[in-house]
C-alpha cells in the first residue's frame, strides 16, 4: 500500500487496489487503517477527508470513522445510524511497508508476513527502494519466473549463462527455491578466468512478497537481496516495486557500487521480462521439457491462495486465466 515512512501520523492517502477505491490513513496515535473509499452516508470519497484523533473525518458531512470502519460520531452529537459502517481491510506494517490482506470472501489472514532479516540487520543497508513498474499481468506469473529456469539464458543472456535448480521446499504459505547461477556479469573477473557464479535462493511469502537472496563469487563473495512487492491493482494490472539490500562494505563507496549494480541488474531483468508478461497466454497445462524448472510444484503450491480452482481452460489469456476461475486471496 505504501512505504511506512511516507505515511505520517494524521496523513490520508487515496489508493486503488484489488479493483477498488480505498483510503489509507494513519491515526494520530500511529496506527494504520485501510477502508473502502466511499462514505456510506452520501457517497463522498473519504480520501478527501482528514484525521481527527484516531478517526477519519468525512469532508462532506463531518462523519467520523474509526480504523475498523465504524462511524463513531456525527456533528452536533446526533445519533449514529446503525448501518453507518464501511469496510475495513486487514493491514500490517512489516519491513518498512504498509501491507494489506485481500480475501474475496472477507476472511481474516491465516498467516503473518515475516520480518525480513535484511530489513533490521545493522550490518546491512536496510531495504532501499528501487525501480517500480505497472504491469498488465498476474501476481502468479511474476513469481513463476523464479521457477522457469529455461528462460534465463534466453531472455536474460546478457546477465545469466545458465541456472541449475537445487531444491524446492514448501511450508504452508511459504516456498523456497534454491538455485545456482552462472553469470555473464563482472567481465573483468571472467577475463581473469573466474567462473562468476553463486547460489540464488528465492523465498516466496504468499503471492505478494518474495525475496531473492544471491551470493556472487568474483574471488570475493558479494551478497545482495532483492525484495519484490506485488500489489494487484485491477483484475489484470499490478504494481511491482523492488527493494534492494546489501551488506555494508568497509567503504561507503563500495556499498553504493554494490547497491547500484544490484539495481541495474534487476531493472534490466524486469524490462526484459515485461513484454513477455504483458502479451503471453497462460497455459493451465503447459508442455514442459527437461530443465524447465519446478513450474508444476510451484503451481500446486499456489492453489492454496485461490478460493476455487475449478473451470480453468487449457488455454486462456493472462488477463482472464485466474480471474475467471479462482478468486485470489493474497498479500498486497
Amino acid at each position: 500500500m505504501a512505504d511506512s515512512a511516507d505515511l505520517k501520523p494524521g496523513e490520508v492517502k487515496s489508493v486503488r487496489c484489488f479493483g477498488k477505491d480505498l483510503v489509507l490513513f494513519r491515526a494520530r496515535s500511529g496506527g494504520v487503517a485501510l477502508l473502502d473509499a466511499f462514505c456510506p452516508h452520501m457517497g463522498a470519497n473519504l480520501g478527501l477527508g482528514s484525521v481527527q484523533g484516531d478517526a477519519l473525518r468525512c469532508r462532506f458531512h463531518g462523519w467520523l470513522f474509526d480504523g475498523q470502519g465504524a462511524c463513531t460520531a456525527l456533528p452536533g452529537g446526533r445519533r449514529v445510524p446503525p448501518r453507518a459502517h464501511t469496510r475495513s481491510w486487514p493491514t500490517c506494517e512489516k519491513n518498512g511497508q504498509v501491507m494489506a490482506f485481500y480475501h474475496p470472501l472477507g476472511e481474516a489472514p491465516s498467516w503473518e508476513v515475516p520480518t525480513l532479516p535484511e530489513a533490521i540487520d545493522p550490518d546491512w543497508t536496510g531495504l532501499r527502494r528501487g525501480p517500480h513498474w505497472r504491469l498488465r499481468t498476474h501476481p502468479q506469473e511474476i513469481l513463476e519466473n523464479a521457477m522457469d529456469l529455461a528462460h534465463f539464458p534466453v531472455v536474460h543472456n546478457k546477465l545469466t549463462r545458465a541456472v541449475e535448480s537445487l531444491d524446492l521446499t514448501v511450508d504452508g504459505p511459504f516456498l523456497v527455491h534454491r538455485t545456482f547461477q552462472h553469470c555473464q556479469t563482472f567481465k573483468l573477473a571472467r577475463l581473469l578466468g573466474v567462473d562468476v557464479a553463486g547460489p540464488v535462493d528465492t523465498h516466496i511469502y504468499g503471492l505478494g512478497l518474495a525475496a531473492n537472496r544471491a551470493v556472487v563469487d568474483v574471488r570475493v563473495q558479494l551478497s545482495y537481496t532483492l525484495v519484490f512487492f506485488v500489489t494487484p491493482i485491477e483484475e489484470d494490472v499490478l504494481d511491482l516495486t523492488i527493494y534492494v539490500a546489501v551488506p555494508k562494505r568497509p567503504s561507503r563507496a563500495a556499498t553504493f557500487l554494490l547497491l547500484r549494480q544490484a539495481m541495474y541488474a534487476v531493472r534490466r531483468t524486469i524490462n526484459e521480462d515485461k513484454p513477455v508478461w504483458e502479451t503471453k497466454a497462460y497455459l493451465a497445462r503447459p508442455t514442459l521439457a527437461e530443465g524447465d524448472g519446478p513450474v508444476t510444484p510451484y503451481r500446486r503450491w499456489a492453489r492454496q491462495f485461490y478460493v476455487d480452482t475449478a473451470g480453468e481452460d487449457d488455454l486462456v489469456s493472462t488477463a482472464s486465466a485466474r480471474a475467471d476461475a479462482p478468486a485470489l486471496a493474497r498479500e498486497g
